[in-house]
C-alpha cells in the first residue's frame, strides 16, 4: 500500500489524548481505534494521569472514556481505552470523491506473532502517525512520518520484540500506530531508546510488536469486532494463511 494512501485511509482512526499530569501540567499522546470504541495507546500516556480530552482528526467532541484496560505486566507499555468513540457518521454519511481507497473505521492489527518475527520487516516502509506538538501551529494536527524499519530488537527488561524505526522520536507520538507498507498495524510507538541523560529525541524510536496487544484483547474478552476475532484465532494457534481478517470477509 502506498503510504500516502495509507495516511488518507487511516488518519480518521488516530486520536489525540490530552492528559493532566500529577503536577497539574497538560501533556499530549496519541492513540488509535481498533473497533467498537476501543482505542489503543501507550500505558505511560494515561496511567496515573487524568484524561482531559480524546479527539480525532476533524472531530470536535471529546470521546468519553469508560474504563482503561492494562496488561498485568506493568512493564508492557500498552493500554486500551473503552470509550464511546465512533466513526459512524464518517462511514455512513461522508462521501469520498475520486479516492482510490476504501473507507475504514479501524486499523487492522497484524498477525505477526513474536515467534514468527525474524528480520523480514527490516528495511520495509512504515507509516507513523500521531500528535506531537508542532511549535507555532494554531491547532493540533495529525503528523505523518514515512519511516523504515531499521532493526528488530529484544529488550532485556520487556518480554516482547520492538521495531526500531527511522523516525525521530518526539513527545506526542507515544501511543501512535506504526502501519506497515502492507496495510496492517506493525506495532505501537511507545519508547525512545536512549542512554543516561541523553535527550529522548536523540534516541531510537521503538514500537512494541502486536502480540501483547492481541493478548490483551483476548485475555480481557474485548469485543472490538474483527480484531478480537483475529486475536482469538492467532493466539489459539490458527494458521496465518487462513487468518479471517477484515479483508477476507
Amino acid at each position: 500500500m502506498d503510504l500516502r494512501e495509507a495516511f488518507q485511509r487511516y488518519k480518521v482512526c488516530v486520536v489525540r489524548i490530552t492528559v493532566e499530569l500529577p503536577n497539574g501540567t497538560l501533556s499530549t499522546g496519541s492513540g488509535f481505534h481498533i473497533g467498537k470504541g476501543y482505542l489503543v495507546t501507550a500505558r505511560h500516556v494515561v496511567e496515573g494521569n487524568i484524561i482531559q480530552e480524546v479527539v480525532g482528526e476533524g472531530f470536535y467532541q471529546s470521546a468519553k472514556v469508560k474504563r482503561i484496560i492494562y496488561p498485568e505486566n506493568s512493564r508492557i507499555d500498552l493500554a486500551i481505552l473503552e470509550s464511546d468513540f465512533s466513526l459512524e457518521f464518517y462511514m455512513t454519511k461522508t462521501k469520498l470523491c475520486g479516492a482510490s481507497w476504501e473507507k475504514t473505521d479501524v486499523i487492522e492489527v497484524g498477525g505477526h506473532l513474536d515467534d514468527w518475527i525474524g528480520d523480514e520487516f527490516v528495511l520495509s516502509k512504515a507509516l507513523l502517525m500521531g500528535f506531537p506538538r508542532v511549535p507555532l501551529s494554531r491547532f493540533p494536527v495529525v503528523v505523518a512520518v514515512a519511516a523504515e524499519v531499521n532493526a528488530v530488537v529484544d529488550r532485556y527488561d520487556v518480554p516482547y520484540p520492538y521495531f526500531v524505526i527511522s523516525s525521530v522520536s518526539r513527545g506526542g507520538f507515544s501511543g501512535g500506530p506504526v502501519i506497515s507498507e502492507w496495510g496492517f498495524l506493525l506495532g505501537v510507538l511507545v519508547h525512545s531508546l536512549y542512554e543516561g541523560d541523553q535527550r529522548s529525541e536523540l534516541g531510537f524510536a521503538a514500537a512494541i510488536s502486536v502480540e501483547p496487544l492481541l493478548n490483551l484483547i483476548y485475555e480481557s474478552k474485548i469485543d472490538c469486532g474483527e480484531n478480537s476475532t483475529g486475536a482469538k484465532w492467532l493466539l489459539e494457534g490458527g494458521d496465518l494463511d487462513n487468518y479471517p481478517g477484515p479483508e477476507e470477509d
